[in-house]
């Protein structure tokens, strides 16, 4: 008898473990936005019908910290805007999370500087002034291979505090960035320029460690299911993140200049018009 309620507890014990839901590790931030990433993120795990766990960082980790705990596994999924280094140094999730909305970006400038952009025109009078933006990000290749300055430092956070002391201009946000930024950096003198509006294709996706093919597989398949049934679309339209965007930003009273972005790699599903946002189609409150 003891035998056999021996064999059972191992039984219940193995079966167990083997329901047992495995940890998904990102890095956790308080930053606006990182709620609707995690959002879309759920909805990824729940459609692939993959038995995963979220758990955040118990401290926000630097973008370098970030990618070296994705190669050794102490990290298993990290969001960016991609580029073909990235998606060969990475296995990349080629959904676009906010559905290229990224690539407009509008600018945090000191509050007192709006008369330094009234005056641009052109790419060529916004060279004349300097960008700031993070040493790793995608973005500051892009920015510098367009002809604009750019200043850059490791920390996220490091270049509100760089902006206020006039270590650089201007700092270009997604056009859903912003406002919340300025409001968790009240104490700095900072403000949204009011004129100007840089646009690229700037997918953002989610990546995971080159080894780890099981769990881009099931994010791929659960976000995949997702668009085919309409539940991304009504969390992306849905976010507060999103509705901000369409009650402040002014998209269509800005000057616009349009920049390449050399860093796309040809398996970009540019041609895929359900993963892109058309602006003009964003329902209106």
């Amino acid at each position: 008898m003891k035998v056999v309620t021996s064999l059972l507890v191992l039984a219940l014990s193995t079966l167990s473990t083997a329901f047992a839901a495995q940890p998904l590790r990102y890095n956790a931030s308080e930053a606006a936005q990182e709620r609707y990433i995690i959002d879309i993120l759920s909805l990824a795990v729940e459609k692939s019908g993959g038995n995963y766990q979220l758990q955040g960082t118990s401290e926000t980790y630097s973008d370098s910290r970030v990618r070296e705990e994705l190669k050794t596994q102490g990290i298993d999924v990290y969001w960016t805007m991609t580029s073909s280094e990235l998606e060969n140094e990475f296995l990349p999730v080629r959904i676009p999370i906010f559905k290229g909305l990224l690539g407009n970006r509008i600018f945090i400038i000191n509050a007192d500087e709006q008369h330094k952009f009234t005056g641009v025109y052109s790419l060529r009078d916004l060279a004349q002034l300097q960008a700031g933006q993070g040493t790793l990000w995608p973005d500051t290749k892009i920015l510098d291979g367009a002809g604009l300055p750019v200043v850059t430092a490791l920390k996220y956070e490091s270049l509100f505090h760089m902006l206020e002391g006039n270590r650089f201009d201007y700092y270009p946000r997604g056009v859903h960035e912003p406002w919340n930024e300025v409001n968790q950096y009240a104490a700095l003198n900072l403000a949204i320029e009011q004129e100007l509006m840089l646009v690229y294709r700037a997918p953002m996706y989610f990546f995971v460690n080159r080894a780890n093919t099981e769990l881009a597989q099931a994010l791929t398949q659960g976000l995949e299911r997702a668009v085919a049934d309409g539940s991304f679309d009504q969390v992306f339209y849905s976010s507060p993140v999103i509705q901000d965007v369409l009650n402040k930003a002014n998209m269509a009273g800005r000057r616009v200049f349009h920049v390449d972005n050399p860093l796309l790699s040809s398996a970009t599903p540019l041609d895929r018009q359900e993963l892109w946002l058309d602006v003009d189609s964003i329902p209106r409150r």
